[in-house]
């Protein structure tokens, strides 16, 4: 995984949902995992992206 930043203003799992393009069960366990970080309302989603990129080439989340 990379350690890129790709930072965005996101107010609620719904719209961190919308800006990673899955749902909010899938944001909630990032968080827990510690994949996608926040500072207020600033969120680093760029490992997140990763993550999840890696994971729909494997069929994590899509099976």
């Amino acid at each position: 995984m990379s350690n890129r930043n790709e930072l965005v203003v996101a107010s609620s799992s719904q719209d961190l949902s919308e800006v990673l393009g899955c749902t909010e069960d899938v944001v909630e366990d990032l968080r827990d995992k510690g994949i996608v970080a926040s500072s207020g309302e600033v969120w680093d989603v760029g490992p997140a992206r990763d993550y999840l990129r890696d994971a729909a080439w494997a069929g994590g989340f899509w099976d």
